[in-house]
């Protein structure tokens, strides 16, 4: 696998592959945009960066609580993968093949509204500090970019990009057009890791009565 450096010395943003096919994946969202609204608590929850998002969760925490969300490593598969499971594993096995995937976590859909912003924040909790976080795009447009530390990025549709999540980060959306990601949560010899006990979790898909929506 080839990584392209934004910048060398700092690595806040490695692509990690181009062109992958996504659009029978985009297109399973789109004929569904209900999916959107079954779980907001992401973007609802107080003083939260997200607000000009939306998300479809396809593994997740226990519950949409702060602490299984930051210090639980618990990931869960949700409903939702009985839509989007199967495209999703075309899409994403041959990749977490090449990445050397040892521990999958939390797979989530965000979509950053025309206009929008993501306000600076960096990810904490002994959650984030497991896992390394990646994103696969699957709409943009030329107005779409983001940033970490002092670094700066702009994203292909197609694309595949680690970046530090530890590190202050933002993302915009000057478009017209929604920008859509896939942001995946992984364990890979490809990125260290900070040292942290693994917590027992459970087995098997999370109910979505069992979810803590944060409303609707």
């Amino acid at each position: 696998m080839t990584m392209t450096h934004t910048k060398k010395s700092k690595q806040k943003f490695i692509k990690l592959k181009s062109g992958l096919d996504v659009q029978p994946v985009l297109d399973l969202i789109e004929a569904k945009p209900e999916l959107w609204h079954e779980i907001t608590a992401r973007q609802h929850s107080t003083a939260s960066a997200h607000t000009d998002t939306e998300c479809i969760f396809t593994r997740g925490p226990l519950k949409m609580s702060q602490y299984y969300v930051q210090f639980d490593l618990g990931a869960y598969d949700y409903p939702v993968l009985d839509y989007l499971g199967e495209e999703l594993t075309k899409l994403m096995r041959p990749l977490f093949e090449e990445m050397y995937v040892k521990e999958l976590g939390r797979v989530l859909i965000v979509k950053l509204k025309p206009g929008g912003h993501v306000k600076p924040h960096n990810d904490q909790g002994t959650y984030s500090d497991y896992y390394s976080r990646f994103h696969i795009v699957l709409s943009s447009n030329d107005l779409c970019s983001q940033t970490c530390g002092d670094d700066y990025a702009e994203f292909d549709v197609g694309d595949v990009w680690w970046f530090d999540h530890k590190e202050i980060h933002t993302a915009d959306n000057r478009g017209e057009t929604d920008r859509v990601h896939i942001i995946f949560d992984a364990v890979t010899p490809l990125f260290d890791k900070k040292g942290v006990p693994i917590s027992s979790t459970l087995e098997g898909k999370v109910d979505y009565n069992e979810v803590e929506h944060g409303g609707n």
